[in-house]
């Protein structure tokens, strides 16, 4: 027998439809059991770069809980940053309008396979901030130019001059970067996709990650009140990616690590899919405690809908 599902879509790291990340969402009602692979062969209909199953809220006291499953098209992923944001914007805009509520705030939190990701909601802004589980790890990676003839060319010709090792960053298990910083805004568009994936290797023993990908990056002139401005591309071989809130969180929390204070907290504003027409505006803050450790990593975003409708299974 066949079932039906709801299920909408949204832009995330944005107000403007057609921009941003788009993300699929589908409500799994208590009635309905949904395997992996059911799963897995529905975000691989909606083809978008993540999609999201939220089961039917499990509030445990007051608080505002749902388990939410977050997968790819080729695999589920333990956490990944616009699944989280956008998901988030779309219930609890749902919660706001059936409280009545046009202003203030409404705290939740998410089940992911990552662990417990707590949420507040700006009613007002329509603005969802995440504070995202992490345990930052990191290992060095030669020659990635390799996987980019056009930086690579670039290089050699002495047009662009560029370092031969980069940082591999992990921000929860299963989620690594390798983070290449450039120059400036005409060396990120030499950056293309490609079919020669970067390989890391080995990684420390309980990170060898599910899902490795190559978050470009270029300093810009910081805002003010110290707000740290970043241009970024993501590229996971053939495919570039418009908004990427854990590479975004996984940037931040190492660039924290390396250039901060202790007990200081530190705002990034990154703008990433502009190179694709679907500019994405991305804000993380990472505190630091007494020690120079991350205390906290928050993710923060917007995002607006789309379309919706039923699917069967």
């Amino acid at each position: 027998m066949s079932r039906q599902l709801d299920f909408v879509t949204v832009d995330v790291f944005t107000q403007t439809r057609y921009k941003g990340n788009p993300l699929g969402i589908v409500h799994v009602p208590k009635s309905v059991s949904l395997s992996q692979e059911e799963k897995q062969a529905i975000a691989r209909e909606f083809n978008l770069s993540e999609s999201t199953f939220v089961h039917a809220r499990d509030d445990d006291g007051e608080a505002l809980s749902w388990t939410v499953d977050i997968f790819m098209v080729s695999k589920e992923l333990p956490f990944a940053g616009h699944p989280t944001i956008g998901t988030a914007c779309h219930l609890l805009s749902k919660i706001a309008l059936e409280r009545g509520l046009n202003e203030g705030e409404i705290e939740a939190q998410f089940k992911l396979k990552a662990g417990l990701v707590a949420l507040r909601f700006d009613v007002g802004k329509r603005v969802a901030r995440a504070a995202i589980p992490h345990d930052v790890y990191a290992w060095p990676i030669d020659d990635l130019l390799k996987s980019q003839p056009r930086l690579a060319d670039a290089n050699e010709s002495s047009r662009i001059s560029h370092e031969k090792e980069f940082p591999v960053v992990s921000i929860v298990k299963g989620m690594s970067f390798v983070l290449i910083e450039l120059k400036d805004e005409k060396t990120l568009e030499l950056v293309a996709t490609t079919a020669d994936n970067c390989s890391v290797g080995e990684l420390d023993e309980g990170w060898s990650p599910s899902f490795v990908g190559t978050y470009f990056y270029v300093r810009s002139k910081d805002a003010v009140a110290g707000t740290r401005v970043l241009r970024t591309r993501m590229i996971e071989g053939t495919l570039e990616d418009p908004a990427t809130g854990s590479a975004a969180s996984d940037l931040a929390a190492y660039l924290s690590l390396v250039d901060s204070k202790p007990g200081q907290t530190l705002r990034y504003e990154i703008t990433q899919g502009v190179e694709m027409g679907r500019r994405s505006e991305i804000v993380v803050e990472v505190i630091m405690d007494d020690d120079g450790k991350i205390a906290t990593v928050f993710l923060e975003g917007s995002a607006v809908p789309v379309m919706g409708g039923r699917l069967t299974i």
